[in-house]
Order: structure tokens, then C-alpha cells, then sequence
């Protein structure tokens, strides 16, 4: 099952409508699909989908292959799963900034780039040979950090 999620932050209609299509007309890779559609305005008609759930886990956990927006909150949720990731940017948001996460965790590995939704079919196709490199959550330290502040630095 391909789980697909946009978020709750700004409609992605362009995204769900082309998968949608490709589903259509049964291309090659795009099956099954589960969508979260959020606040947008189209509605799939050839897949599964619903708009939000308090919880996403259990499609994130019955999914062979997520495609996801480019949400901080949403990657980091869904890279320490171990599957195979998707992104593509939502330009319909303020998260673009967001794009340095997408190209570091490209470069490493961890999720596949999509950067363009006209290309959503060749990346699930090329997705289906590719290997994650597992994700490993790097330690917190902020805990430390405020304790140095809140302290002061015993260094003058």
C-alpha cells in the first residue's frame, strides 16, 4: 500500500490530483493508494482517502512507500519507521524552507526526492529498487544546553 499524506498546514491538491490520475490509468507502481487529503479542494475518485485522523501511525506502519510534503514534523515522524520515503515540496506553503531538511536527508539517504509533482510516476517507479539508508535519530542535547544557561558558563 502506497500511504500518502499532505499534512494539515496548506492544501496540495496538485499532488493528489496527479496521483489520482496515475492511479486512473493504472500506472506502472501507482496501486493501492491511501491518501490524506487535508484541507484541499479535490477530492480522489480513484483511491482511498480521507482528510485528517488525530493519529497517523497506522497507515505510516501498513505502508510499503510514503509520500509526504516536506513537514519537519511529518519527516521526522516517519524517517526512524525504516520505509521508503517520498517527498515532494508543497510550493503552496511557507515550508519551503524546509527543502535544506529534504536535500540533507536526500544526500544521506534517508528519503527520496520528488521536486517537481509532474514527476510523482517516474519517482515511485525508481523508488521500487531503491534502499533507505536507516535513519538514526541524533542524541538531544538541549537539556544541556539550558542547564549551561540557566547556570551560567563557569568559564570567564
Amino acid at each position: 500500500m502506497i500511504f500518502v499524506t499532505v499534512g494539515s498546514v496548506a492544501p496540495f491538491d496538485e499532488l493528489i490530483e496527479e496521483l489520482d490520475r496515475l492511479a486512473e490509468i493504472g500506472s506502472s507502481g501507482v496501486r493501492d493508494l491511501v491518501m490524506q487529503i487535508g484541507n484541499g479542494k479535490y477530492e480522489p475518485k480513484n483511491s482511498r482517502w480521507f482528510r485528517f485522523e488525530k493519529d497517523l501511525s497506522k497507515w505510516y506502519s501498513q505502508a510499503e512507500l510514503i509520500i509526504t510534503h516536506n513537514g519537519a514534523g511529518t519527516l521526522f515522524e516517519i524517517l526512524p519507521l525504516g520505509k521508503k520515503i517520498i517527498v515532494v515540496p508543497n510550493p503552496n506553503t511557507v515550508q519551503l524552507e524546509n527543502l535544506d531538511i529534504v536535500i540533507k536527508l536526500a544526500k544521506e539517504g534517508h528519503v527520496f526526492p520528488c521536486l517537481k509533482v509532474k514527476n510523482i510516476g517516474i519517482a515511485v517507479k525508481r523508488v521500487e529498487s531503491w534502499s533507505p539508508t536507516p535513519y538514526k535519530m541524533p542524541p538531544c542535547r538541549i537539556h544541556e544546553i539550558i542547564k549551561g544557561y540557566l547556570l551560567g558558563s563557569s568559564k570567564k
